[in-house]
């Protein structure tokens, strides 16, 4: 990167993504960071008396760390729908995409060993149903 050059979402996708090796470093100084924000948070929450802490973990699998987890959930939705959704609200280009999409696990290795799954390929309705039952299933095994 250039000697003053802002860092910016769309140098990283241009420069780091492409490059495995610079990916991999760049998640080696990230993720641990991460990571140990999120057990920090973890253990303030139970500190506090919270008997619910949700995390969301993007690279849940992928990171090679543990997110300590009493329950997985992936939202999952297919890959024409990621793609679709990843160009309008982002406003990538379709080639891109398929770039970050390709650097992680595929979605069927995720749900595999998620303990749920939620599938968002439908309106919001739909989505919203689905958490309701998770919510109630959660409910009752309190």
């Amino acid at each position: 990167m250039a000697s003053g050059e802002k860092l910016t979402r769309s140098w990283l996708r241009d420069h780091v993504l492409p490059d495995q090796a610079k990916r991999r470093h760049l998640e080696g100084i990230i993720h641990p960071i991460v990571l140990q924000a999120l057990e920090n948070a973890r253990s303030t929450a139970a500190l506090s008396g919270a008997n619910l802490f949700v995390a969301e973990v993007p690279l849940h699998y992928e990171i090679g760390g543990t997110v300590s987890a009493d329950l997985v959930i992936v939202v999952a939705a297919s890959r024409s729908v990621q793609v679709r959704r990843m160009m309008e609200k982002r406003g990538l280009d379709e080639q891109a995409v398929h770039a970050f999409l390709n650097a992680q696990w595929p979605i069927e290795a995720k749900a595999e060993r998620a303990d749920v799954v939620i599938w968002n390929d439908g309106d919001i309705p739909a989505l919203e149903a689905q958490v309701l039952t998770l919510t109630n299933r959660l409910r009752d095994h309190e």
